[in-house]
This record gives C-alpha cells, structure tokens and sequence, in this order.
C-alpha cells in the first residue's frame, strides 16, 4: 500500500487527538469526585481513561505500519487544566468532550471502518468504534446526573453553550473546497473518508442525535441552531 503523506498525517494527529482526549477524561473524573457524582460514573470514567490511552497506542501503532517513524510529539503544554468550580467545568466538558464530540464520534468511525482495508487499521478502527459507543452512553448518564445534581443551573448552562459548542465541532471538519482533494483508493483503505462525508455525518448526526437527545431533557440552544430534526 503507496500512502500519501495525507495518511500518515491523519493517524499521527489521530494518536495525539486521542491522548488529549485522555486528559480530558481524566479531568472529567477528577470533577465527578469533587462534585460527589455517583460512583459508577467514576469508575465508567476511568475506564475511558484508559480506553483514551489505548486509542493513542493504537493510533501510533497504525502510523508506524502505514510507513511512520519514530514517536509523536504531544504539546503537554496544551493539556493544562483550566480553572474553575469544578462543576462548570465538569458540564463543559460533558457537554463538548462527550454529548457532542464522542457521540458524533461514533458514526464517524463507523465510515471510516467501513472503507478500511488495512489490517493495523481495521483492528485499530473495531476497537475504538466499540469503545466509542460507551463514551458517548457515559456523556449522556454524566449529563442526567449533572441535572439531578443541579436543576436549576445545568439546563440554562448547557443551552447557552450549546450554539457555540456546536459550531465549534462543525469547524473542525471545514476546509476551503480549493484544498480538497479527491481521496485514493489507498488512502480509503488506510481509513480516511472524504471531508464532504465527515461535514455531512456531522451535520446528520447533529440534527438527529445531538439535539433531539437534548430536547427530551428540555434543554434547547438559546440562539443560532435548528431545532431538533429541522
């Protein structure tokens, strides 16, 4: 398999996604204790933690079958965690790591799982897809318990960083039509999909999912987005 160095970049910055998404989760965990939420969401917590670390192994591992060499270099400058109660931060991060990012992660994985041919690739792929369907279970039960927590606060919190949240997934899958290019065959079996494919997954997944989940725990954008199934 010839691979384009558009490969090799998509797996190194997939090991160093996944890493940062371990810090999160381990933030995540510390703001569950601070904030006595139930333990079987801590326990769930850590086990994406450490799930996280895997998808990273793992992600480094494709990269080095796919022709990469050496280690990836992570910014550990970036993973500093920010400051705060830690109940703000806790609904922050529920709300972007996990209700939006790991619950749109699910059927992005799955597309790209299913062009895969590689085999470092599709093993990497059938593992994390797994896993992503219990980090996107555990944002929403994370969710359920921030509003029995606080019921008051939560629902308008989430709803007026909702817009913004959204539109921030949204632009982390947009680049100038002038840039794109058509994938090859090899880059598909290597587990990359189109940009058009990933916009409309995420777009799809937003008006089917993420908003309508939202709406049935009455918690609607305050301004900026459709309503569910729009």
């Amino acid at each position: 398999m010839t691979l384009t160095p558009r490969a090799l970049d998509e797996w190194r910055n997939r090991a160093e996604a996944e890493y940062r998404s371990a810090a999160v989760a381990a933030r995540v965990v510390h703001n569950l204790i601070a904030t006595g939420m139930p333990r079987a969401l801590v326990q769930t917590g850590q086990r994406i933690v450490n799930d996280e670390l895997d998808h990273a192994e793992l992600s480094h591992g494709v990269w080095l079958a796919l022709g990469g060499e050496g280690g990836v270099d992570i910014d550990v400058a970036q993973l500093t965690p920010p400051a705060g109660p830690p109940l703000l931060l806790l609904a922050e991060d529920v709300l972007r790591a996990f209700c939006i990012g790991e619950t749109v992660a699910v059927p992005l994985f799955a597309a790209m799982r299913a062009g895969a041919e590689h085999p470092a690739v599709v093993s990497a792929l059938e593992r994390i897809l797994r896993d992503e369907a219990v980090h996107r279970a555990f944002g929403w039960d994370a969710l359920a318990a921030l509003l029995a927590l606080d019921p008051e606060g939560v629902p308008p919190f989430m709803a007026a960083r909702l817009p913004e949240a959204l539109e921030g997934c949204r632009r982390a899958y947009i680049v100038p039509h002038d840039l794109r290019r058509p994938l090859s065959a090899e880059e598909r079996g290597a587990g990359l999909i189109d940009l058009d494919e990933y916009q409309h997954i995420v777009e799809e997944c937003i008006r089917s999912s993420i908003l309508p989940r939202f709406a049935k725990l009455g918690i609607t954008p305050a301004h900026g987005e459709d309503t569910p199934g729009g």
